[in-house]
């Protein structure tokens, strides 16, 4: 009885411990329920066990030479069943794929090794008991550490879009995966007994993690510092833009000076014009000095001179192209927002609006800036502005019109939202394109001397 039942556990082992992981890492990107998957995983491995137990029931010999070919046939089956019902990119799921199937033969390699070295004799009269036991304990033992791993270093690759990147990045784990398969053809039982194979099961996940993580630390830094230059240089814009409104400012102070200096002369020849009765002189002096008074050039849409800059450096860059600019913002005075994130975020924004509203060749492209505050702790940011030209997305991120890759910008903006618990959202309808961008943000309380 106790054989039987290992025969019928065996196939579930195979397959089951290490699909789950993989399914709950797409949980949010699959074709249907995840209740759903379980039924399709769980039947599969059951025609399985059903299949392995026939083949057993023929004998040993039958066993030995139909057993690897049947657990192959029905890895490329559950592998087809991964493909067909997580919607991602190719690359992303061989990769993801390759990783658990290093992680499987890590396992089925100490338990091979364990039985064939130490209960060779015993597994001749209990087949697959050791086998299933030791397979069982390993998977436990090493299930802390990779669901770390995955959860944390692969569920931060898997954010990363560079489809380039990827198309090379899924072949780190797939040498590693054909140096492991070198022994699964084997028929010498000796072999699975070496420290040989167990050092080559070692070197597979182990060889393949190290380099996973290594590869995408590169890639982290190379990323960031990607951004930090971006922020630098729209951190430098700002400081122009504010520089730009200051000069504006002042520029603006020195006329208004200038004309209460005049006012005592120009309020001296009003009286003569009363004095003499004279209503058309004065009518048309009045006038004169009207046209003469300074203009109230200072633009002022919020009170944070960041963010005013900014959109008065885009107001500016949007009437030099004949672009209808309709701005309302309600910004916090003050928040936990920094300036470099806000900088940059309304920079790409209204960066990227500008640009496609140059590209159009009638006289109606506009943009559409909104900031509001929702509640105390959340800012909603909004931007539509026209943009006839067909936008391509992948996997919600617009594809640069520069180059074929994804928009640093866009994936900025979205990294930013991400840093602030918010969400950024781009779509493209009926020749506007739609930005929205929802931040969590907290008030920063000031606080006054008793």
């Amino acid at each position: 009885m106790m054989d039987t039942l290992m025969i019928v556990l065996f196939p579930y082992l195979d397959f089951i411990p290490f699909a789950l992981p993989r399914y709950l890492m797409f949980k949010d990107k699959l074709r249907i329920p995840m209740r759903y998957v379980l039924i399709l995983i769980l039947s599969v491995a059951a025609l399985n066990s059903i299949c392995f137990y026939f083949i057993n029931m023929g004998g040993y010999a039958i066993a030995m030479q139909w057993t690897t070919v049947m657990r192959y046939g029905f890895m490329l089956i559950n592998l087809a069943l991964s493909f067909t019902l997580i919607k991602e990119s190719f690359p992303k799921l061989m990769f993801t794929y390759l990783l658990m199937f290093s992680w499987s033969f890590f396992v089925y390699g100490n338990a091979n090794f364990i039985e064939s070295r130490f209960f060779w004799n015993f597994s001749k009269q209990h087949p697959y008991l050791i086998y299933n036991f030791v397979r069982i304990i390993v998977y436990l033992l090493t299930c802390p550490f990779m669901f770390r791993f995955f959860s944390h270093t692969i569920a931060d690759a898997m954010k990363i879009q560079d489809e380039t990147m990827w198309r090379c990045f899924w072949k780190i784990p797939l040498f590693s995966s054909l140096f492991g398969m070198l022994y699964c053809f084997n028929d010498d039982i000796y072999a699975y007994a070496s420290w040989q194979f167990l050092v080559s099961r070692y070197l597979m996940l182990l060889g393949t993690c190290y380099v996973s993580y290594v590869a995408l630390k590169v890639l982290k830094i190379s990323k960031n510092r990607t951004q930090l230059e971006e922020s630098l240089k729209y951190a430098d814009q700002s400081i122009q833009m504010q520089k730009k409104q200051f000069d504006s400012l002042a520029k603006h102070m020195e006329d208004m000076h200038r004309a209460r200096h005049d006012l005592r002369q120009h309020l001296t020849l009003v009286q003569s014009y009363l004095e003499k009765d004279d209503k058309y002189g004065l009518k048309n002096y009045i006038d004169l000095y009207r046209n003469e008074l300074p203009a109230d050039v200072v633009e002022l849409y919020c009170r944070n001179d960041v963010v005013n800059a900014i959109v008065c450096y885009y107001a500016s860059a949007a009437r030099t192209h004949h672009i209808h600019f309709d701005v309302k913002i309600d910004y916090p005075d003050t928040s936990a927002i920094s300036e470099t994130d806000i900088t940059v975020l309304l920079g790409n924004m209204l960066e990227n609006a500008v640009d496609a509203c140059q590209q159009e060749t009638t006289n109606q492209a506009f943009i559409k800036l909104r900031i509001k505050r929702h509640g105390n702790s959340e800012l909603l940011i909004l931007a539509d502005n026209t943009c006839s030209t067909p936008v391509l997305f992948n996997n919600g991120i617009p594809l640069s019109s520069k180059h074929k890759d994804l928009g640093i910008g866009t994936s900025s903006m979205k990294d930013i939202a991400e840093r602030y618990h918010g969400t950024a959202r781009f779509e493209w309808k009926e020749g506007i394109f739609y930005t929205s961008v929802l931040i969590q943000y907290e008030s920063k309380q000031k606080t006054h001397p008793l």
